[in-house]
C-alpha cells in the first residue's frame, strides 16, 4: 500500500520561505507535501487541486534551490507552472 501524501502543516516563517522561494525561482506555485501527515481525504483533494497544474520546467541552479528548500522544511515541495502554458 503507498503512502498517502497531503499538505504539509508549515509555521508562519516556513510559509514565508516557501513564498520567497517562489518569487526567486518564478514559477507559479510551490506546494509542500508530507506523507501520511493527513487523512485519505486530504490526500485525494491534493491531488485533484493539483491534476491540471504542469509541472515547472527548472534548470539545474532552480533545483538545487528547491532541494534545499525541502531540507529546511523536512517537506517534499513541487514546482508548478501556469496551467495551459
Amino acid at each position: 500500500m503507498g503512502s498517502i501524501w497531503s499538505w504539509a502543516t508549515l509555521t508562519d516563517p516556513q510559509q514565508t520561505a516557501l513564498l520567497e522561494a517562489e518569487r526567486t525561482l518564478g514559477v507559479e506555485y510551490l506546494l509542500a507535501f508530507r506523507p501520511d501527515e493527513g487523512s485519505a481525504a486530504q490526500g485525494a483533494l491534493a491531488r485533484a487541486m493539483t491534476r491540471s497544474l504542469p509541472l515547472a520546467a527548472l534548470n539545474d541552479s532552480q533545483l538545487e534551490c528547491l532541494q534545499g528548500l525541502e531540507r529546511q522544511l523536512e517537506t517534499v515541495v513541487v514546482a508548478y507552472g501556469k496551467p495551459g502554458a
